[in-house]
C-alpha cells in the first residue's frame, strides 16, 4: 500500500471519530471510568487534531509582519509526545489490567493522582477552597477503596505510601508501557526521548531549528513526528475498540482487514532495521 500521509492522517482521524462516536450512552455502571475513557479519547483528538493543522503551515495576516505559512515544528513535536503519552495512558489504565482487581488499582491510582496534585495548587478564592475540601473527601474515599484493593495489598509499603502520598499511579516508564502496546524500541524509548527535548526545551531543538534554513527544510522536521502521530491514532483506534465492544462492532462491520490503520500499526512495530531496510527499498 502506498502512503499518502495527509491521506492517513484524514482517513485515520475519521475512523477515530467514528468508534468514539458510537459508543455513546454507553452506560458508566456506577462509576465515571466510562466518561474518562471517552474524555483521553477527546484529548488525544485535540492534540492529533491541532498537529495536522500546524503541519499545513499556520497564517496569520493581522499582524504589523504578517505569517504565512509557518512551519510549527516544534509545537508538533510537543503536540506528538503529548499524543502518544495520552494513548499510553488510555492503553495502561484501561486496556491493560487482567481482572477486576487490577482494573480497579489502575484507575483509582490515577484517579488519585490528579486530585493530590491539585491539592497543592495555591488558591485565592473561597469558590476553589470548597472545591479543594470537597476533593479532600473524594480522596479520602479513594484511598479507603485502594486500601481494600488485593492488588494494592501486594505492592510495598513504600511503594503503597507513593501512590496514597505522592499520587504515583504507574511503576512502569512509559518505554515499557509503549512496548506492551506494541510499538518497538525505535518508537517507545529513541523517538519518544527526541520529543521530550523539544518540550523541555533542549539545546537540540534550537539548534535543529536553526540550522532549517528552508520553508522546506523545517516542514521536513515535522516529518517523523508527524508518521509517530499517525502511528499514535491508528493505535488508539484499536485500543478504544478493544475497550469498547460497541466500537468494535462498528470498526469490524465498516472497515476490512489490512487497512490503513493496521498499516500504521505494523509501521509502529517495525525495528529500526526494517525501518532503514524499507526506507533502502524506497530509493
Amino acid at each position: 500500500m502506498a502512503i499518502d500521509t495527509e491521506r492517513d492522517y484524514i482517513e485515520l482521524l475519521d475512523i477515530l471519530i467514528q468508534v468514539v462516536d458510537v459508543n455513546k450512552g454507553t452506560p458508566s455502571v456506577g462509576d465515571e471510568r466510562v466518561l474518562d475513557a471517552e474524555g483521553l479519547a477527546l484529548k488525544f483528538f485535540g492534540h492529533v487534531l491541532s498537529a495536522l493543522y500546524l503541519y499545513r503551515g499556520v497564517t496569520i495576516q493581522e499582524l504589523t509582519i504578517p505569517i504565512t505559512r509557518f512551519p510549527d515544528a516544534t509545537s508538533i513535536h510537543v503536540l506528538g509526545r503529548a499524543a502518544i503519552e495520552t494513548f499510553l495512558i488510555f492503553h495502561y489504565v484501561f486496556e491493560t489490567p487482567q481482572n477486576e482487581a487490577e482494573k480497579d488499582f489502575k484507575y483509582l491510582t490515577w484517579q488519585l493522582s490528579g486530585l493530590l496534585e491539585r491539592q497543592s495548587y495555591p488558591v485565592w478564592s473561597e469558590k476553589a477552597r470548597e472545591q479543594l475540601r470537597s476533593e479532600k473527601e473524594i480522596i479520602d474515599d479513594l484511598v479507603k477503596k485502594l486500601e481494600c484493593n488485593s492488588h494494592f495489598k501486594m505492592l510495598t509499603p513504600k511503594q503503597q505510601k507513593s501512590i496514597i502520598e505522592k499520587g504515583k499511579w504507574r511503576f512502569h516508564s512509559w518505554k515499557e508501557i509503549g512496548l506492551s502496546a506494541g510499538l518497538s524500541d525505535v518508537h517507545a524509548e529513541s523517538y519518544y526521548s527526541y520529543l521530550c527535548g523539544y518540550a523541555h526545551s533542549g539545546s537540540l531543538s534550537v539548534l535543529q531549528w536553526r540550522q532549517a534554513r528552508t520553508y522546506q527544510e523545517k516542514k521536513d522536521l515535522m516529518n517523523s513526528t508527524i508518521n509517530l502521530i499517525l502511528i499514535a491514532i491508528a493505535n488508539m483506534i484499536k485500543s478504544y475498540c478493544r475497550v469498547f465492544p460497541k466500537s468494535n462492532d462498528h470498526y469490524v462491520k465498516n472497515y476490512p482487514p489490512k487497512n490503513v490503520v493496521d498499516l500504521w500499526i505494523d509501521i509502529g512495530a517495525s525495528t529500526k532495521n526494517e525501518i532503514e531496510k524499507a526506507m533502502n527499498d524506497s530509493c
